[in-house]
């Protein structure tokens, strides 16, 4: 009986003992897990921001590149051109200087046929010393033009050539940076995908920095259009109007137009070849993407040299969308057709004046006026 008494009361110090003990030990456990947690959330948010911050430099990189191949390839336009004219005037001159060779030749024969004999070429005979000896009392302002003109061509042809040859290279380094962006896209996704699994808080704590971001930066942009709205008066209003985007009750509801992975920035007002601005945004997306009907409406389809293959969203909330660039349309849709929300109106393409696949997306009031659509697809893509 003793001895079952002397157990019992040593059990009960031990459990005594133990309970004493435990909440001790439980505590550090807790306590070591909370701050191992809490370690891995800060870890989780950190490489969040990193993977963000990776794929938006890529994108500016590449917008970068894109503006460049823009300008270079205006610049090579505007030179064609110049050739294209240099070249008619240039057949023009040849043929009034055919002219005064037969002339010279039947007025003066013999000094003609040596100087032909004697001419390197054509050129050299149009404008040698015999000729225009030969033509002094005629026409030797077209001989001297027609070699101005010549020089002058053959000078432009080495421009443009250089022209190219710098748009080949920016095309090779713009293939490292579509590549470059698509790696730090998949990423960005696999460590958000990661994040949201595991650490709710930080993906939380992610999506509010970047809306807080988002939110100075509009800001940022209100009170620059306000200063040059004070320095421009009504020029800088509509300016500032235009780079605010629609109304949130306007972008509430509406389908995000790019039907897979995209990434964009705000680039409005950004600059153009030409002397123009950006009035879109560019959604960088793979060719052949899906594109879609922001909202039901009626459609115009056109094609222009620099929006290439285009589709014009005429929406039932009165505004317009304006999508640039496609690669093709869906079979079946036609002009003037109405579509509904979602609908597929087109693929992601580079056609007209684009040296990358993506969407160029431009949107405005049913006037006419192009206003920032980055604010809308912001909301709902």
């Amino acid at each position: 009986m003793f001895r079952i008494k002397a157990f019992k009361s040593a059990l009960l110090a031990l459990v005594l003992t133990l309970l004493a003990v435990a909440p001790i030990q439980a505590g550090a456990q807790t306590k070591g897990s909370v701050d191992k947690a809490e370690a891995a959330q800060e870890q989780a948010y950190q490489d969040l921001l990193a993977a963000n911050e990776a794929v938006g430099q890529a994108i500016s990189d590449l917008e970068r590149i894109d503006d460049q191949l823009q300008e270079l390839n205006y610049t090579i336009r505007i030179l064609d051109r110049k050739i294209n004219e240099f070249d008619d005037q240039v057949e023009d001159l040849q043929a009034n200087a055919r002219d005064l060779v037969v002339e010279a030749y039947t007025n003066s024969g013999a000094g003609l046929v040596t100087a032909a004999f004697s001419a390197g070429s054509i050129q050299d005979l149009l404008t040698s010393r015999s000729l225009i000896g030969e033509a002094a009392e005629r026409d030797v302002a077209s001989l001297d033009l027609l070699t101005a003109v010549n020089r002058e061509n053959d000078r432009l042809k080495a421009e443009i050539a250089e022209k190219r040859a710098e748009v080949e290279a920016l095309q090779e380094e713009q293939q490292v940076l579509v590549e470059r962006l698509s790696n730090e896209r998949e990423k960005a996704d696999r460590i958000y995908a990661e994040a949201h699994d595991k650490y709710k808080d930080a993906v939380a704590r992610y999506e509010a920095e970047l809306k807080r971001k988002a939110e100075a930066e509009a800001r940022r942009k209100r009170e620059e259009a306000a200063r040059q709205r004070a320095a421009n008066n009504a020029s800088g209003a509509a300016s500032s109007s235009a780079a605010a985007g629609a109304p949130a009750t306007v972008s509430a509801g509406l389908a995000c137009p790019v039907a897979g992975t995209t990434w964009f920035t705000d680039t409005w007002g950004a600059p153009r070849s030409g002397g123009r601005t950006h009035h879109g945004v560019d959604m960088m997306a793979a060719t052949g993407t899906p594109l879609v009907a922001m909202d039901a409406g009626r459609i115009r389809m056109n094609w222009h040299y620099a929006g290439g293959r285009q589709v014009y969203v005429y929406a039932d909330n009165g505004y317009f969308y304006y999508y640039a660039h496609l690669s093709a349309y869906p079979s079946g849709l036609s002009n003037g057709q109405r579509v509904s929300k979602g609908q597929v109106i087109g693929y992601v393409g580079s056609t007209g004046n684009a040296s990358v696949p993506h969407l160029h997306l431009g949107m405005g009031p049913r006037s006419g006026v192009y206003i920032n659509p980055y604010p809308t697809v912001r909301s709902v893509c």
